[in-house]
C-alpha cells in the first residue's frame, strides 16, 4: 500500500514536532543551565567575604601552629624516652616508652573524630577526665584491635559519630593492659621527680602554647561570629557547603586547641600526685593531639 498526499503531510507534521519538542527542551535546559550557573555566581560573588575570612584566619596562624606542632612532636619524643629511666623492669621485651607512646595515642584517637566539631569546652573537660584513668580501667572487651587501632577508632566513629569512644577505650582489654603494665613498671617512690622532668621537657612547648591561646582563641569567636552574621543573610552560607563545612572545621579546631591545657605541677607538691601515670599519659596524649592539629576530625573533606 503506497503513501499518499495525507500521509506525507501527517508524516512532516510529526517530525516538526519532534523536532519542536527537542528545540524546547534544549531551550529549556540551555535556560536551566544558565540559571544555574548565574545563581552560583551569585553566591560566589555574596560568599567572597566568607572566604576571604577564612583566608585571613588561615595565613594568620598558619606559621604559629606549625611550629607549636613540631614543638609538641618534639617534646613528646623527649618524654616517652624518659620514661626507660624510671623502668623498674628494664629487661622487658617491650620498652617502656613504647608502652607509653602507644597508650598515650590510643586516647587521642578516642577523640579525634570529634576535634573536627565539637566544642573546645567539651573536648577539654572530657580530655581532662583523663588525668584519672588509671582508676577507671576496667577491662571488658576487645574494642580496639590492638594492631590496627586507627583504623578501628575510624570504624567506629563512624557508626556513632556522637559516641564518647574514651568510654569504650577505658574497657578495652589491650589498652588497660597497657595502663597496668606502666604503673608496674614505674619506680613510684620516684613518681613527683618523674612529673617534675616532663613538666621541665615541657616548659618551652607550653610557654609557646599560652601565648598563641588568646590568640586562636579571638580568630576562633571571630568566625563563630562570622558563621552567625551568615545565617542573617539572603543567600545563607550552608549553600555554599563546602566553604560552610571549612569555615566550621577551622572554627571548631580553633575553639578547641585554644581550649586544651596541661597540668601544672606544684614543685613542693609533685609527691602527692599518686596518678602520676594518668596525668604523663594525659600529656602525652595532648602532645599527640597538638601534633597533628591538621588532621583532626575524620572528615577528609573539611580539611581540604
Amino acid at each position: 500500500m503506497g503513501f499518499n498526499a495525507s500521509d506525507y503531510l501527517s508524516t512532516a507534521a510529526l517530525v516538526v514536532s519532534f523536532a519542536s519538542a527537542y528545540y524546547t527542551k534544549k531551550q529549556s535546559d540551555s535556560s536551566r543551565i544558565a540559571s544555574t550557573n548565574d545563581y552560583r555566581a551569585h553566591l560566589s560573588d555574596k560568599h567572597d567575604k566568607y572566604r576571604t575570612a577564612l583566608k585571613q584566619v588561615n595565613d594568620k596562624h598558619k606559621e604559629d601552629i606549625a611550629y607549636l606542632s613540631q614543638e609538641a612532636g618534639n617534646a613528646l619524643q623527649i618524654i616517652v624516652e624518659i620514661f626507660d629511666q624510671y623502668d623498674t623492669h628494664n629487661h622487658e621485651t617491650r620498652y617502656l616508652r613504647h608502652l607509653v607512646h602507644e597508650c598515650s595515642e590510643m586516647v587521642y584517637y578516642a577523640f579525634k573524630g570529634q576535634l573536627g566539631w565539637q566544642t573546645g569546652l567539651n573536648i577539654s573537660h572530657r580530655f581532662f577526665q583523663m588525668t584519672h584513668l588509671e582508676d577507671r580501667v576496667e577491662p571488658h572487651l576487645n574494642y580496639f584491635n590492638q594492631d590496627e587501632f586507627r583504623v578501628f577508632f575510624e570504624s567506629r566513629y563512624f557508626n556513632n559519630q556522637n559516641a564518647f569512644q574514651e568510654t569504650k577505650l577505658l574497657k578495652d582489654t589491650y589498652f588497660c593492659s597497657l595502663v597496668n603494665q606502666i604503673k608496674q613498671r614505674i619506680d613510684s617512690t620516684r613518681r613527683g621527680e618523674l612529673l617534675l622532668e616532663i613538666q621541665e621537657v615541657c616548659r618551652p612547648f607550653n610557654s609557646s602554647f599560652k601565648d598563641l591561646k588568646p590568640k586562636i582563641s579571638e580568630s576562633a569567636n571571630y568566625l563563630q561570629e562570622t558563621l552567625e552574621e551568615s545565617d542573617l543573610e539572603h543567600f545563607p552560607l550552608h549553600e555554599s557547603p563546602e566553604l560552610y563545612r571549612r569555615l566550621k572545621y577551622k572554627k571548631a579546631t580553633l575553639d578547641t586547641l585554644s581550649n586544651l591545657r596541661l597540668q601544672e605541677i606544684d614543685r613542693n607538691n609533685a609527691d602527692r600526685f599518686y596518678n602520676y601515670v594518668s596525668l604523663s599519659i594525659y600529656t602525652c596524649a595532648i602532645l599527640h593531639a597538638i601534633q597533628g592539629f591538621y588532621s583532626w576530625g575524620w572528615n577528609r573533606q573539611d580539611k581540604l
